[in-house]
């Protein structure tokens, strides 16, 4: 698998799972998206991800949802109440770019692509909504920036299509999200072994993009091998959001990541051998072979003169029968450990 370079940071295997603060819907103005980047950058995110949308674009006017909270609403109503200016999205982008945070974002209309040009971005993401949208993955695949690709609602035949229409144009640059699209999602529906099959797939950096309540099951995902976790994040000052449900505060989002960095600790490098602490606790806590009685130089070693006990400081346990029947070159006292020095060979 081949790396993605996005700034001065590394999506791999061997690297350090790449974690973006999605901020999507979370904020109405640039003071509460100011609060969410200055949040995200406090925690170690490694990048913030917003959405261009226009209500005219994203949706018709003849799409509703029925909603538990709310029941029968226009998609069309429902966006133009979120929908943030193209004059407050550069603004945005500029303040992350200046305190050093990667920022991105998602077009969900042909017609975004402008505004995100005028960005100047280092990477692309494509939302579950526009996974099989292969005109609009052609075009900003042509801009031969890494494309991260979110796979909720899709087959694993639409996503063959959508990869190879991305590398038709030349470019190779793909991260893929597993992804369930469920507002919030279900853990029972988590289906994390897509991950490591999208990699054996397609041997392209796979992450997780989590709609779920709480951190387990990103968590989970970094632990099953995620290269990226995409989660949803909020401030609790800012004007409510229909994220909000599966969106993390500050403080869980500081959890999330702890977790992660600390599992990565954990992993290690798969070669068996023992640690420095190790080491030095083999000397007491492993075993070896122990004079049971005072034995005189000379004498014959049996059965009854020795035991296997802690400390491991003497000969290995695997030497006991050998042992047996050879004569002592020294005097051993009772519960020293014996040498290879201390017996005939």
């Amino acid at each position: 698998m081949e790396k993605i370079q996005i700034d001065k940071k590394f999506i791999g295997n061997d690297d350090p799972c790449f974690i973006i603060a999605e901020i999507g819907t979370g904020y109405r103005n640039f003071e509460e998206a100011k609060l969410l980047i200055d949040s995200a950058k406090e925690i170690g995110a490694d990048a913030i991800k917003i959405q261009t949308f226009k209500a005219e674009t994203i949706t018709s006017k003849k799409n509703f949802l029925d909603l538990e909270e709310t029941g029968h609403v226009s998609q069309y109503q429902l966006f133009k109440k979120l929908e943030i200016s193209e004059e407050i999205q550069l603004k945005i982008v500029d303040y992350a770019k200046k305190i050093g945070i990667i920022i991105f974002s998602a077009p969900s209309h042909m017609d975004d692509l402008v505004s995100m040009k005028k960005m100047n971005l280092s990477i692309n993401k494509i939302g579950s909504d526009l996974a099989c949208h292969l005109p609009l993955l052609q075009e900003i695949a042509k801009q031969n920036k890494p494309i991260i690709l979110s796979t909720g609602m899709c087959t694993l035949k639409e996503i063959k299509k959508s990869v190879e229409i991305i590398k038709s144009t030349g470019n190779n640059q793909i991260i893929l999200l597993h992804c369930i699209s469920d507002y919030p999602a279900k853990l029972e529906n988590s289906n994390l072994e897509c991950i490591n099959m999208f990699k054996k797939e397609f041997d392209i950096p796979v992450g997780f993009s989590d709609h779920s309540v709480g951190i387990s099951i990103s968590l989970a995902a970094a632990t099953m091998g995620a290269n990226v976790i995409e989660k949803h994040f909020r401030h609790e000052q800012n004007t409510p959001s229909p994220d909000d449900v599966h969106a993390l505060t500050k403080k869980e989002f500081s959890e999330l990541i702890k977790s992660i960095r600390n599992m990565e600790k954990m992993k290690g490098t798969g070669i068996k051998t023992p640690t420095k602490s190790e080491m030095k606790n083999r000397l007491t806590s492993r075993v070896s072979i122990i004079a049971m009685m005072d034995i005189k130089k000379g004498t014959q070693i049996t059965n009854e003169m020795i035991d296997i006990r802690r400390p491991g400081t003497g000969l290995a346990p695997e030497k006991f029968s050998q042992i047996i029947g050879k004569l002592a070159l020294k005097n051993i006292q009772k519960h020293q450990p014996l040498k290879s020095e201390d017996i005939e060979q």
